[in-house]
């Protein structure tokens, strides 16, 4: 293709067809339309430019659609969907692949991806600038209980991500300005992830988000944008997470894990979790008191271990009114600030 009604036109075959796109500037009033499970290429890596956004899915379409090596430059969210330059959706969305891909949602658009039908989602080489909400969302937004039929996301791989915020940071009182959103079990892991310049936090797990390995994780809360400045929150509903291998820096608190809240049916937001192999650094933090990890009232068995903590001046770890079989062992403190406790059981 070299015109974007060439484009459009493409894609409204019903049959699942690879498109190859040349270098060149697509542009439409609206998101352009991927319902039939169609393969959109670029000819030469970044070599197309789309100015608007590209739906996936549909109720009805055949899943499995595709685009990679294309660059996303949206600045009207008029031409996007939901928000999200890339939106999946519905049946026809299962089994999307996005990769080698650049968005830049220029301070204008909330979503980088919105995969609110993230099943068998592979997302890997991507890159993610400026955006007002979260940069990868993978969640359907519907919790279930924990090992009963959920999506299941196959890959998130190798993500730069670089300025999530509100106008004002904070703003959005912990519902975005995330780096990566992700709400269901990732078969083959969340890893190389790097995030800069993120509003609130640099990873957010929720609603269903189990049995997944979250490796070589390199998360910096400082700069401009920081307000809550956690580098990974543990939501509801964590089950059987491992995060390793990570250095977070800048940030108020390294990783968080929510409390029982009533309103959340009185069940805290991390269950089983191992946290291991890193680094948290709060060199950098807007904020005087720190922590490295804290796990809020009703967090369950937490394995934290091989972890270095620096520049913490509240705590190394705060464990509040915890329940089930914690292991605090095999860590470094030393480099936390005079005054800071190594374990706290009190609420910061």
């Amino acid at each position: 293709m070299t015109s974007s009604s060439g484009l459009s036109s493409a894609l409204n075959s019903s049959t699942p067809q690879d498109i190859v796109l040349a270098d060149g500037v697509y542009d439409n009033s609206v998101a352009f339309e991927n319902s039939n499970g169609h393969r959109l290429y670029s000819q030469r890596l970044g070599g197309a430019v789309i100015k608007a956004g590209l739906v996936m899915g549909s109720n009805y379409g055949a899943p499995g659609g595709s685009v990679q090596g294309v660059v996303f430059d949206v600045s009207d969210p008029a031409k996007v969907l939901g928000g999200g330059i890339v939106h999946i959706w519905g049946a026809g969305g299962a089994q999307s692949k996005v990769l080698d891909c650049v968005f830049r949602g220029n301070k204008a658009i909330e979503y980088g991806i919105l995969g609110y039908n993230p099943n068998g989602l592979v997302a890997q080489r991507l890159e993610f600038y400026n955006f007002t909400g979260v940069a990868l969302w993978a969640s359907d937004n519907h919790g279930v209980a924990y090992g009963t039929t959920t999506p299941v996301i196959d890959t998130i791989s190798d993500i730069y991500v670089n300025g999530v915020s509100k106008p004002v940071p904070g703003a959005s009182g912990g519902t975005g300005e995330a780096g990566l959103w992700i709400g269901h079990p990732v078969t083959n892991g969340v890893r190389r992830i790097e995030t800069r310049n993120v509003g609130w936090s640099g990873i957010e797990t929720v609603n269903n988000a189990w049995d997944t390995t979250f490796s070589d994780l390199d998360i910096d809360m400082s700069g401009v944008n920081e307000s809550a400045g956690v580098g990974i929150y543990l939501e509801h509903f964590n089950f059987h997470n491992t995060f390793q291998r990570f250095s977070i820096r800048g940030a108020n608190t390294g990783i968080n894990a929510e409390w029982a809240d009533p309103g959340w049916g009185g069940v805290a937001g991390s269950h089983f979790s191992t946290i291991k192999d890193g680094a948290i650094d709060a060199a950098g933090a807007n904020k005087s008191q720190t922590n490295g990890v804290y796990l809020d009232e009703g967090t369950d068995s937490t394995t934290v271990t091989g972890v270095t903590f620096l520049n913490q001046s509240w705590a190394a770890i705060g464990a509040y009114k915890n329940v089930g079989t914690n292991s605090f062992s095999g860590n470094d403190s030393s480099g936390i600030k005079a005054g800071a406790a190594v374990v706290s059981s009190a609420h910061p």
